[in-house]
């Protein structure tokens, strides 16, 4: 397994309100989302790069506003017409 290090100053816990496992666990959670989003990874790896189940990541993914459906148009209008 390979670990990444995000160096970050004392004021961001301060700001954040989050202590330092949280704010670890956010920076988790925003990244397997982000890199899911941009379809570099399936929704399972992205659950599992954050730590979670897959039905809480799909949860977190509805709070920051990113959609579990990840498809471009070509593919959901294959989707669609296999319907």
């Amino acid at each position: 397994m390979t670990t990444v290090n995000i160096t970050f100053d004392e004021q961001l816990l301060s700001f954040s309100r989050l202590n330092k496992e949280e704010l670890q666990q956010d920076f988790k959670e925003i990244l397997a989302a982000k890199l899911f989003e941009l379809g570099r990874l399936t929704l399972a790896q992205a659950a599992a790069l954050a730590g979670l189940p897959l039905r809480t990541f799909m949860e977190t993914l509805s709070r920051l506003k990113v959609s579990v459906m990840n498809l471009t148009p070509e593919q959901l209008a294959n989707e669609l017409a296999q319907v």
